[in-house]
């Protein structure tokens, strides 16, 4: 019969081994989640063994192979996708009865418990014949690597909350802390390493039924304080929702990541992630039984609004991109790059298409200052897994301010409300709905004012939609050494939203760092997947790339998937490729609507109406007051505004049904949020919530 798995099994603990298993390392070769490889298995008759993958498939241009790769663990466990589960039962019992079978949180996923490494090897090599190519893998861990370093003491070191300095460039909370938007009812987990729940600036926000584990690090510990550090305990500083609940979560085996996704995702709201596969620039693979684990969460967390995850987009600077990062790139999670205190891009931070928005941390001047080991605190906290969980802290002061928010509203009002940073960037560009974009930076630096006002009023997107064209069969050759490649234009009959593109890829090819591989829109929007560079390894399997640059474009029209190797010697050939389309129908959007560049104290700032009735007077309103109801018998409508001010006088929209105000902005008004409405006779547009710089 089916079983509850077992703690051992479940949280991946690595045994230890006897001084017997401490022999010379076997050469196994098993599927672990993470690809076809063999390993040198130190203790393969161990419950668990560290491992080292040999790299005979990465030679370098040269043929020079690399030495085997350490930091592997490979536990006597394995994971298999099935609608049977009385035959897998059946066939593991046939194989080696001692072995067992258990029900795991993953919905269709069984874990089996073997007496040791070697014999869960055997047993996939004899199960997935029977389930199928990349239904059955070992539970193994990969290396993986913390996104940052921690080290010092209060809230007036903590810039990237309150930039006094440059005041644009930091998180704006106060705004939405000033509204009560900080973090309340909320609760984060902080999957890491562990973190330090007795620490005397989080004990007091900790929530142990939330929590998966009691394990700690200096590093987890850092990234809890960065969220949910308390505020008045006259210790430390704050997080960025200092209300905020935290519980404490590990990475480990793909079976242990899993159940970290999943765990109590009927209290927890937000899960952080400041880790990952290591920023060398070469290609990443996720297990089946994580991707399901996140797919599961966002479809069945927080009561089926959907868990959300924050994620370190990556300190691998101009060798790495986000895009090669499957957990950052997923479209189930938010990954969020760093830009540091003069409000440009940090040294270490990675780009990518995949990048919804940049938060701020370490990378120009400063580090971050948050709680550290030991009681005490860091002022040198920094790369991504600082800026994830800043990111994570300003989803909670959101969640705060709406808690009926789906995962893909959260994302919506994150791409919605960032502000655009470091302006004059060169790779700034707008796609065909009218977001600013960046390699870079995505859609900007994340705003808490303007996120959580947005949120206060934000109507919720329609069910998700897709479409996909289906495994194409090419079957060609990618000629060698020439960027020209192959290009093939694949129509979308069906005028979606967009939220989400993936482009999903079948490559021969012995060296996959050789290709460069980019999608483009009917709006011409360009995403960049893959880059040369230095990645030896063979073959893409099923490798899923995602984009968010076509945001809010209608997926109608031909879109374009282009390949080309981009180096000599290795040759490759396109297998099939697929486009999938996620989004919505559009009905959150409204087409009346006000919306700005920003606006800076002192300057003179614009404010466009778009959508409205063309050729006809239309009024614009603002308030500095916040949300209410005021009517205006006049024109015929209600204004969605508490105390409404004027700005100017009436104007005539154009054939377009645009228009433009131009207003001088008061010196000494920065931090000021402030809200806009337009209105014609009958008709009223959305509202904006902005802050002024």
């Amino acid at each position: 019969m089916i079983r509850f798995a077992s703690l051992a099994a479940v949280v991946g603990l690595a045994l230890p081994l006897s001084a017997q298993q401490a022999l010379e390392p076997e050469a196994l070769t098993v599927q672990s989640g993470y690809g076809l490889h063999t390993f040198l298995v130190d203790a393969p008759d161990a419950l668990s063994s560290p491992a080292a993958r040999l790299n005979d498939a990465r030679a370098d241009r040269d043929g020079v192979v690399p030495p085997p790769t350490s930091g592997f663990v490979l536990h006597a466990a394995l994971l298999v996708q099935t609608a049977q589960p009385g035959l897998l039962e059946r066939l593991v019992g046939s194989i080696d009865e001692r072995a067992r079978v258990f029900a795991f949180p993953v919905t269709g996923t069984w874990l089996v418990e073997a007496p040791s490494v070697r014999v869960a090897v055997d047993l996939v090599a004899a199960l997935e014949p029977v389930f199928g190519t990349g239904s059955v893998h070992l539970d193994a861990r990969q290396p993986l690597t913390s996104k940052a370093l921690p080290s010092d003491p209060g809230f007036g070191n903590q810039w990237h909350l309150r930039n006094t300095s440059m005041p644009e460039a930091d998180a704006n909370l106060e705004p939405a802390w000033n509204l009560g938007y900080t973090g309340s009812g909320v609760v984060v987990g902080v999957i890491d390493g562990g973190s330090q729940t007795g620490h005397p600036d989080l004990s007091a926000n900790y929530n142990s039924t939330a929590s998966s584990s009691g394990a700690s690090s200096s590093h987890g510990t850092s990234v809890a304080g960065v969220i949910a550090a308390d505020n008045d305990n006259g210790k430390g500083g704050v997080g960025a929702a200092y209300d905020a609940q935290w519980s404490n979560h590990v990475f480990g085996s793909s079976s242990t990541i899993a159940n970290s996704f999943l765990y109590r995702n009927d209290i927890n709201d937000v899960k952080n992630n400041s880790w990952g596969p290591y920023d060398d620039g070469t290609l990443s693979y996720m297990s089946n039984t994580e991707r399901n684990a996140l797919r599961d969460g966002v479809l069945l967390g927080r009561g089926g609004l959907g868990e959300i995850y924050t994620w370190a987009a990556g300190n691998g600077d101009v060798v790495d991109r986000v895009d090669y990062d499957p957990y950052a790139s997923s479209r189930y999670t938010i990954a969020v790059g760093a830009v540091g205190d003069l409000d440009t891009r940090s040294w270490y931070n990675e780009k990518g298409s995949s990048m919804l928005v940049v938060a701020h941390s370490s990378g120009n001047n400063r580090g971050i200052y948050t709680t550290d080991a030991g009681s005490g605190y860091t002022n040198s906290f920094g790369g991504t897994s600082s800026a994830a969980p800043l990111g994570a802290g300003v989803v909670a002061t959101v969640l705060a301010a709406n808690p009926s928010l789906s995962w893909r509203d959260v994302q919506h009002i994150l791409v919605h409300s960032a502000r655009q940073c470091d302006s004059g960037h060169p790779f700034w560009s707008t796609n065909g709905s009218g977001h600013l974009m960046n390699y870079n930076y995505g859609f900007g630096a994340v705003d808490a004012g303007a996120a959580t006002q947005l949120a206060a009023s934000w109507t919720n997107v329609s069910a998700e939609q897709s479409w996909t064209s289906g495994a194409l069969a090419a079957n060609q050759t990618i000629p060698d050494n020439d960027p020209n490649g192959l290009e093939f234009t694949i129509n979308v009959p069906q005028g979606i939203t967009v939220e989400h593109v993936e482009l999903v890829l079948n490559v021969t090819h012995g060296y996959v760092g050789d290709l460069v591989i980019w999608v483009k829109s009917p709006q011409n929007t360009k995403s960049t997947l893959s880059t040369q560079r230095t990645d030896p390894q063979d073959n893409l399997v099923d490798y899923i790339f995602t984009t968010v640059r076509s945001w809010d474009e209608s997926s109608a029209g031909d879109w374009t998937f282009h390949i080309s190797d981009e180096s000599s010697n290795r040759v490759g050939t396109l297998q099939d490729y697929e486009l999938i389309v996620y989004g919505n129908d559009g009905s959150h959007l409204d087409t009346f609507r006000v919306s700005t560049t920003g606006l800076v104290a002192g300057t003179s700032g614009s404010v466009d109406v778009d959508g409205a009735r063309a050729n006809e007077n239309c009024w614009l309103a603002y308030s500095i007051a916040g949300l209410g109801s005021t009517s205006v018998p006049q024109l015929g409508v209600t204004l969605g505004l508490a105390s409404p001010a004027q700005v100017g006088s009436a104007q005539l929209t154009d054939a377009g049904g645009q228009s433009t105000w131009v207003a001088s902005v008061p010196v000494g008004s920065g931090g000021v949020a402030v809200w806009f409405q337009a209105l014609q006779m009958n008709s009223v547009s959305s509202i904006l919530a902005t802050t002024i710089q």
